[in-house]
């Protein structure tokens, strides 16, 4: 049988690569590492011309250099960084890591959560100044997540990771919201994260009744992806829906939530808090106002950031490739569509 050259650019180990070449005799793999940040540019020149399977974050440009290309494995979740690039046009299959962030970007939001209702970013603050707080008691007065309602706008992967973590951990009603109402999870998910069949929620919405959600919910975690549908689909209107008491955690991409919105809702108390680790422009300007908010937890889109991550993409890589050679539907396929 004819070979399948394949291309990776990710700075994989010498045991990662092995274990991917240790799949088939026919995988002629290749890692042609670039310098970190540089294959967000373009991998065109990395191609010889008979590559079939590409690993990577940015798929080439001119794919008149990849002229047998059949598949893509993104290291990422999302794909909106790949918006106008031809090969979303093309006839060239695109998978997604998603399902490999569920565990570090959901502890991270629990993380967040709790941070926000013990009035961490305050202790913190003070901490900075060597400030034994006058008044602690009130001043540093937090709630608990035991027993709370949390709102997962976009139940995929990580939101029902958190919701896992929030119902076996915390004993929190959990409400869901999708897009299709699909209450399974047919992406990618390791054995024993997550909540696959969707059993855990005590109830559903759909897009048409965030406002009630969000309404409900005394956390409220986007984790939904980044597309036409999504983009500011939290503004003045859904932050005003929230409670005075509800805290606000976003983990997706920063253009599902208005930020000017959000400021003036922090300003003005509409909500009591929020731990963002994505912006609507990165990295977050230094005279941004959220960097100042007593109420505002700041991280640099750092939550899937663990010693894990390559291990678990190639995991996933593994999976799909064995789907590959046997021909069956891979997982995490883009639906352009949709936009994820």
């Amino acid at each position: 049988m004819n070979p399948i050259k394949v291309l990776l650019t990710l700075r994989f180990t010498d045991a990662q690569i092995e274990r991917v070449r240790a799949l088939s005799s026919r995988l002629v793999v290749a890692q042609k590492s670039v310098k970190e940040g540089a294959d967000f540019s373009d991998t065109s020149a990395l191609f010889d011309g008979d590559e079939e399977i590409f690993y990577g974050m940015i798929p080439p440009r001119d794919l008149s250099r990849a002229l047998r290309l059949k598949w893509v494995q993104l290291h990422s979740a999302g794909i909106n960084h790949l918006t106008n690039h031809p090969i979303l046009q093309s006839d060239v299959l695109v998978t997604t890591a998603s399902g490999i962030h569920a565990t570090p970007i959901g502890e991270f939001a629990i993380a967040l959560m709790l941070a926000l209702a013990r009035k961490i970013p305050t202790m913190t603050r003070k901490q900075d100044h060597a400030e034994w707080p006058k008044g602690k008691w009130n001043l540093l007065l937090g709630t608990e997540l035991r027993g709370k309602t949390l709102g997962v706008v976009g139940y995929g992967s990580i939101g029902r990771e958190v919701g896992r973590i929030a119902t076996r951990g915390f004993a929190m009603r959990v409400l869901a919201l999708t897009r299709g109402g699909d209450k399974r999870d047919r992406g990618y998910h390791e054995p024993g994260v997550g909540d696959p069949d969707g059993t855990l929620p005590d109830a559903w919405f759909t897009r048409a009744q965030l406002l009630d959600l969000l309404a409900q919910s005394d956390f409220v975690l986007i984790a939904t992806p980044l597309t036409d549908e999504t983009r500011g689909m939290i503004g003045a209107r859904e932050l005003r829906a929230m409670k005075p008491t509800a805290f606000l955690v976003n983990i997706a991409r920063g253009g599902i939530v208005d930020e000017a919105a959000l400021v003036r809702a922090l300003k003005e108390n509409w909500l009591a808090g929020v731990g963002l680790d994505v912006f609507e422009k990165e990295p977050l300007p230094a005279d941004s106002e959220l960097w100042k908010l007593e109420n505002a937890l700041i991280s640099p889109h750092v939550s899937g950031a663990t010693r894990h991550y390559d291990e678990r993409a190639v995991e996933l890589f593994c999976e799909n490739l064995r789907r590959y050679l046997r021909g069956e539907y891979l997982l995490n396929l883009v639906d352009t569509t949709k936009g994820y």
